[in-house]
């Protein structure tokens, strides 16, 4: 439960209270208007959480989506990350997910429904956070501009980036009171112990986490106190608690992981091959700004938005604190809007380099969720800068909710066109709307159609139907691409789909990876030692061409030429071709 200060904003208009009846005492009223607020906010959360389960789309990820649901599955077969598959996610996302799959069963509804759930967290706490700076009209619109994000983005739903962003906002909350006094120990322990589940769901942004926080902390305290030894002091108290609390979930996560695997997988998987490859294989330049993608504005806003919120919020922090003469009421709230400034001004600044490698909204959410709080912040504190500054933050609150609705409209036409609305589905089935394929599909219990029927297109349903009817849940299968001497990306859905473990430690393909020779090398040893009966070649990713070194073909053929001469065509839907192991006689 987050902890806010109960202090009036000094422009909030103030309420007249009336006298109430004689049979409600005071305290009983004040009982009742905190209840209010608390079942308020479910019901914000609520709300939302329907919200985005009704705008998602029914077709499920191929790539990412299909990589994390794969990755969960094999945990709940007893596999360990790193270890016994190659994954370059945190840990904390697929462990929740693997046991929400032993609770309710191998579903992606369960992971969507998750991830509606936490969306309308997400909306509800950027919303309290707002109510307790800003005005309730501009509290809303700061909700409703987070919806409208979250929807625009929905396209990579399951993406750890969502609880993470959650977590900020939180952390951040919890350490913002440090501004004005100093924090109790279960603040700066709670807020430890999240951060390091931050880090556990993805560990850079867990580590940037800390460091920001560590900023935070030091900047506050720096400002607050007077003399040197009393800074030190709460400063090395205060960030020896945070970090307590930090490595109170972090270490027992690595004594754990040390005591079944080796420190050598997890280098290789998110130290050795991420700094020598992924920046080369994946960097996208920064986006153009066109008439069809105004929603690229995205990119650019949080460094004006930053920028302002730093320069104001250490500006006013610093004249506070020098005023003399004691502080009032009056200083303390100030303290406390400038202090938000000063602290989702760093997080934002921080989180911005996350996106700098696959530049694009999407990438940019965990910076863009801070701006719109900072915005809002800055929009309500309007008055009391110069005129042109006040409408230059006009401005900016205009530009930030079009860009929002430009992303959801741009998704919202994206998910018209491909009729893939899960609301469309819905009715689709009501009013027996679906095509013979996909109403058998419907009916046949799968992963895909347990808790809500989502439909991948008709080529991967008949090729998923195909693996299920031919194969034993034993059985072991392989999804790769026609060639394996480039690599882009991989279908990982269809692992899921059938329930049939890959055959390979190297199921989640990465631009130089699978096309090198060590890694090929290791993979027909796989095949050779259990040969899953069927395999899946995919040509969808053939043709993906981005302006980096995944283009590039390292003219190994090792793994296609094995391929080739074990195994034969039966069947081919669209892109996806199935193959039969063929036994070759001993020589």
């Amino acid at each position: 439960m987050l902890t806010f200060s109960s202090v009036p904003h000094p422009r909030r208009k103030q309420e007249k209270f009336l006298k109430p009846p004689l049979h409600v005492t005071p305290i009983r009223l004040a009982q009742d208007t905190h209840r209010l607020s608390r079942l308020h906010l479910v019901l914000v959360c609520l709300a939302s959480a329907v919200l985005m389960w009704l705008g998602m789309s029914e077709l499920p990820g191929t790539y990412d989506e299909g990589l994390i649901l794969t990755a969960a599955m094999r945990i709940a077969a007893g596999q360990v990350p790193h270890q016994d598959f190659y994954i370059n996610y945190g840990p904390a996302e697929l462990y929740m997910l693997a046991g929400l799959f032993k609770a309710f069963g191998q579903s992606l509804a369960v992971e969507r429904f998750l991830f509606a759930f936490i969306s309308g967290l997400i909306a509800t706490v950027a919303y309290r956070i707002a109510a307790e700076y800003c005005n309730r009209r501009i509290a809303w619109c700061t909700m409703v501009v987070t919806i409208l994000w979250l929807f625009g983005l929905n396209s990579v739903s399951g993406a750890a980036m969502y609880p993470v962003s959650l977590l900020n906002l939180v952390i951040a909350v919890l350490i913002l009171p440090v501004f004005v006094a100093r924090l109790p120990m279960r603040s700066l322990l709670a807020a430890g112990v999240l951060t390091g589940l931050s880090g556990l769901l993805r560990y850079d942004t867990g580590l940037a986490m800390a460091g920001v926080q560590a900023g935070v902390l030091a900047f506050a305290i720096g400002l607050r106190l007077k003399t040197n030894a009393m800074r030190l002091r709460e400063g090395a108290v205060s960030l020896g608690i945070y970090l307590l609390g930090f490595a109170a979930t972090t270490v027992p996560a690595l004594i754990y992981y040390l005591s079944v695997a080796k420190w050598s997988a997890f280098e290789h998987d998110l130290i050795k091959y991420p700094s020598t490859y992924y920046h080369r294989t994946r960097n996208l330049p920064m986006p153009g700004i066109h008439l069809k993608s105004l929603d690229n504005i995205a990119v650019y806003l949080p460094i004006v938005i930053v920028a302002f919120s730093l320069y104001f919020g250490i500006r006013g922090c610093v004249r506070v604190q020098n005023a003399g003469n004691g502080r009032d009421e009056a200083d303390n709230n100030n303290l406390r809007w400038h202090g938000l400034l000063v602290s989702f001004g760093l997080l934002s600044f921080v989180m911005y380099f996350k996106g700098l490698v696959r530049v694009s909204p999407g990438q940019m959410y965990l910076s863009i969720l801070p701006t719109l709080l900072l915005i809002a912040v800055l929009y309500e504190h309007r008055t009391a800068f110069r005129r042109r500054i006040a409408m230059t933050f006009q401005g900016l609150m205009a530009l930030s909710i079009i860009v929002a609705t430009l992303a959801a409209l741009h998704e919202a036409h994206t998910l018209h066109k491909q009729n893939a609305w899960v609301l469309t589905e819905m009715f689709s089935r009501t009013f027996n709307r679906l095509s013979p394929i996909e109403e058998e599909w419907c009916r046949t219990p799968t992963p895909l159609t347990a808790g809500h029927c989502f439909l991948p297109d008709d080529d991967r349903i008949q090729t998923i139907e195909f693996i299920r009817n031919h194969t034993q849940p034993t059985d072991k299968l392989f999804v790769g691409t026609t060639r394996h001497d480039k690599i882009f990306a991989n279908d990982n859905i269809t692992y899921f789909a059938t329930q049939r473990l890959p055959v390979t430690h190297w199921s989640h393909f990465d631009p130089y990876l699978q096309n090198r020779l060590d890694i090929q090398q290791i993979m027909v040893s796989e095949f050779e030692q259990d040969p899953p009966p069927y395999i899946v070649l995919d040509a969808e990713f053939d043709l993906s061409d981005e302006p980096n070194d995944s283009t590039k073909h390292t003219g190994v053929t090792l793994l296609d030429d094995y391929l080739h001469s074990h195994y034969k065509l039966v069947e081919t839907h669209g892109m996806l071709s199935i193959y039969k192991w063929v036994e070759i006689p001993a020589k």
